[in-house]
């Protein structure tokens, strides 16, 4: 199923039964000026454009326990290390037995290479599944394509926004390739699953081996131990929805700083809990909470 709606309000619409490569198909992108302004961008692209979710959601509201299912992996590619020819060419390489859809993303041109890769899947896959296909491909497949992963692709039931049309983006950049057959699930957990074993390294706060293992299978901590430190760390991972973001960036670098936590390692924790949220806060207003936020706390030199 694939669910439409706007990044706000969270409230998709409702699902439309047809494939991935289908819809794309028969999609037509809207036309749109990009600005070179920050906030006439965030408006283009929180409240103008529509955005996607492929998979299977309980309910219409866009939060992460609502989402049952994905059947698609999405990887927004910011970070290329490639001309953009070099990195439709590579994709094409790489996938060429398989479905995918490959499109700019609207600050493509704006802010150098920037693309939208959607691979259609076999079989749908749970949450754990879905980040741990997506650190593969992030890391291993792409190696060579893109540097710092975009750590929003981990995001559960992130809305990611469909092909527009700019001054920078023509109708022939969008790239619909049916393909033999669609992404094989068992053979990609697998190959993952191998390549995750030996994999030490930490990529942008995302620990490799620990993020995909499943917890459920320990006991929880005695009570007597909790307190208000254990709540803190709990809510960095915890998620948050729209509306009280800010505050929670203020509260975690609040508290750890309160704590006596490196600041270097509060700023990087602050971003991994940012990550969590339904939808993530821009850098910048991760970085001016944290800023404000320590300046309170340590005074500024």
């Amino acid at each position: 199923m694939i669910y439409i709606g706007k990044v706000r309000p969270s409230i998709m619409e409702p699902p439309i039964d047809k494939s991935i490569i289908q819809f794309f198909s028969e999609y037509t992108p809207i036309k749109v000026n990009v600005s070179d302004n920050p906030e006439e961008q965030k408006k283009l692209k929180t409240i103008v454009i529509d955005g996607f979710i492929a998979g299977e959601m309980k309910a219409l509201i866009r939060k992460n326990e609502n989402l049952i299912n994905r059947d698609c992996l999405i990887l927004d590619l910011d970070d290329v290390t490639v001309s953009e020819i070099d990195l439709i060419a590579a994709i094409k390489q790489k996938l060429a037995k398989f479905a995918y859809v490959l499109y700019p993303s609207v600050s493509h041109g704006l802010k150098g290479v920037r693309y939208r890769l959607v691979i259609p899947l076999d079989k749908p896959v749970n949450e754990q599944e879905y980040k741990l296909l997506i650190y593969f491909f992030s890391n291993k497949i792409l190696d060579g394509i893109i540097h710092n992963a975009d750590q929003s692709n981990l995001t559960w039931s992130q809305i990611q926004l469909l092909p527009v049309l700019t001054q920078y983006s023509k109708q022939e950049q969008i790239i619909v390739h049916g393909g033999e057959k669609l992404f094989p699930i068992s053979d990609g957990l697998d190959a993952a699953k191998r390549w995750l074993k030996d994999y030490k390294q930490d990529t942008g706060g995302v620990t490799s081996r620990k993020l995909y293992k499943n917890t459920s299978q320990f006991k929880k901590g005695g009570s007597r131990y909790r307190n208000t430190t254990t709540e803190l760390f709990e809510s960095i991972v915890c998620g948050c929805e729209e509306g009280n973001r800010n505050n929670r960036i203020a509260q975690i670098t609040g508290g750890l700083l309160a704590r006596a936590v490196d600041v270097k390692a509060v700023f990087e924790l602050v971003k991994v809990a940012n990550q969590y949220f339904t939808e993530p806060l821009s850098e910048k207003e991760v970085e001016e909470t944290f800023y404000s936020i320590a300046k309170k706390e340590l005074g500024a030199n």
